[in-house]
């Protein structure tokens, strides 16, 4: 977009468009063949009407939009933020996984927002008052109140010593760590896609020493410059990642197609990054 002084705005960076094109020709001569298994798998119109066939159809196109993020970071060479949106991608995927092989927990998946509604709803109070929900539909004593009516079924125990018992803070008894175990081959990425993206995205020292650099005669700069190293290792996770979400979509749908588009992707995958994917987890 251009201003009448020709000045021209550019929301990205060409020279690592152009880095990343050399580095991952390959990858992108294939690109095709999984965006068309992911447009087959989501570009359509769901006419079944059963919640778990819900869930898992709108998940799983949450999941894409979470891959296409990470990938536009990778290409502009933000390797550190792609890698903290990775983390997102891959819970999404495990909850995916875990609910298309346990419908019966998928009550327990929705309901437990009311928890989540109400734990948001003390902080807003304390920062902005009653107030704060003028002219809107939220009404506290309503969030209260659904609170109320699914808490016991999310209360877990604290001390086995005493009794004593607490709210969960997740939907699953279960740790994610867990969860993702249970989800077979997928689980196998945890250690890329989950902790790994942790380093990054909460308060640590490794997420600032990783952005450090020493200088001569002591001291130290910070690194602006791209991280290359961490994209590429993103783009790797992120597109397995990816695949094991349209499998979900082929089992739980058996779309027309799709089973054929996934397995050549599947091939592309091992293609692509040939050795490599044994370093980041599961093959696809």
């Amino acid at each position: 977009m251009a201003d009448t002084q020709g000045y021209s705005f550019i929301a990205g960076i060409p020279e690592e468009w152009q880095d990343f094109e050399a580095r991952h020709r390959t990858f992108l001569e294939r690109y095709s063949r999984l965006r068309e298994a992911l447009n087959t798998a989501f570009l359509r119109t769901l006419t079944r009407s059963e919640p778990i066939e819900k869930f898992v159809f709108g998940y799983g196109r949450l999941c894409c939009e979470d891959f296409y993020e990470v990938f536009l970071l990778c290409a502009n060479g933000y390797g550190v933020g792609a890698l903290k949106l990775l983390r997102t991608l891959y819970e999404h995927a495990v909850t995916l996984r875990y609910l298309h092989e346990h419908p019966e927990e998928l009550d327990n998946f929705w309901d437990f927002a009311y928890v989540a509604e109400h734990k948001v709803l003390k902080p807003i109070i304390e920062t902005f008052g009653e107030r704060a929900f003028e002219n809107t539909p939220i009404r506290p004593t309503e969030v209260e109140e659904r609170f109320q009516s699914v808490k016991d079924r999310f209360m877990v125990t604290d001390c086995r010593k005493c009794g004593t018992r607490r709210l969960n803070h997740t939907w699953n008894k279960l740790d994610f760590a867990t969860m993702a175990k249970r989800t077979g081959s997928l689980g196998t990425l945890i250690v890329p896609a989950y902790y790994m993206p942790l380093i990054h995205a909460h308060s640590t020292v490794a997420s600032l020493a990783s952005r450090l650099a020493p200088l001569d005669g002591g001291g130290f700069t910070f690194v602006p410059t791209a991280q290359r190293k961490e994209a590429d290792t993103v783009l790797v996770t992120a597109h397995n990642v990816i695949l094991h979400v349209l499998e979900v979509q082929e089992e739980r749908f058996s779309v027309p197609g799709l089973r054929e588009k996934l397995q050549a992707c599947s091939q592309d995958f091992l293609d692509v990054w040939k050795g490599r994917s044994s370093r980041v987890g599961a093959e696809p």
